[in-house]
């Protein structure tokens, strides 16, 4: 049933990404060697699921639609354009209120002192593609934000 094999796949992707987010969240914990090989196996386990998602959509034209989005995370994930894996959660997720609130959070970090102002533009472009990507009307400041501050990674996505 389709329905379930989405379900099932946006929940394994949303399931590595976390994985990934909870990676850089503790990254002063690991030595940089178990740093470098834990984010390896989680990119080898989003390139093999990046493969179950091509032969599982291999002729329905309807499942392929549907798995779109979680393919281009997945894509972006292994790429790594995103340097942001809440950022490409909300993404294969279709969540693009929350990408909206994770700006604001962003931009009110950085005016607080509690995030660097390099970091928060780096969410506010991620965010950004990502809304756009999902079909999110941008206002012109943001697309004028995104074109300057685009980057090579993201431009692919």
């Amino acid at each position: 049933d389709t329905a379930s094999l989405v379900a099932n796949a946006r929940q394994q992707i949303a399931r590595l990404l976390t994985q990934l987010a909870d990676l850089e969240d503790a990254r002063e914990e690991f030595d940089d060697d178990e740093y470098a090989e834990t984010k390896a196996a989680t990119l080898t386990q989003l390139d093999a699921f990046k493969t179950s998602l091509q032969r599982m959509t291999t002729g329905d034209v309807t499942l392929e639609d549907e798995l779109a989005t979680v393919k281009a995370a997945t894509k972006a994930a292994i790429a790594s354009a995103f340097r942001t894996p809440e950022v490409l959660k909300m993404f294969a997720l279709r969540q693009p209120d929350e990408l909206r609130e994770r700006m604001q959070r962003a931009a009110r970090d950085v005016m607080l002192g509690k995030m660097s102002a390099e970091r928060g533009e780096v969410i506010r472009v991620e965010a950004l593609t990502a809304l756009k990507k999902l079909g999110s009307e941008l206002e012109a400041e943001e697309l004028e934000f995104l074109r300057a501050h685009m980057t090579r990674g993201l431009t692919d996505f």
